[in-house]
């Protein structure tokens, strides 16, 4: 497995009444789950919303171009935050495992004209 050690930081967006235990958490959580990246990470944020009915985490990733956005939703942060890393981490082996969606690219053929002598 690719490790990927340098990560930027995530920006992290809160709504509602959230904890700062359930923040720190939640950041925890995300950049422990961004160590399985495929390639760099050039954008990540993280939205922590308390007044959505439910608690709901919300992560977008930019993966070496790749956009990847997956959420969690729970009765407290803390579930919310576990379900996210799961799904996180999940889309993240599917990048992995398959970096070019879609069909494959037709073969490139080089054609030479062939002069004929007289």
């Amino acid at each position: 497995m690719t490790r990927i050690d340098q990560l930027i930081s995530p920006q992290v967006h809160i709504h509602g009444e959230v904890v700062p235990e359930a923040a720190e958490y939640a950041v925890e959580k995300f950049v422990a789950a961004l160590h399985h990246a495929p390639g760099p990470v050039l954008r990540a944020s993280l939205n922590l919303d308390a007044a959505a009915p439910g608690d709901r985490v919300d992560a977008h990733v930019d993966i070496n171009g790749a956009g990847v956005h997956v959420h969690g939703i729970g009765s407290t942060m803390q579930e919310a935050t576990d379900v996210m890393q799961e799904r996180l981490r999940t889309r993240l082996h599917r990048l992995r495992r398959r970096p070019r969606q879609g069909p494959a690219a037709p073969p490139v053929t080089i054609c030479r004209a062939v002069a004929s002598a007289g």
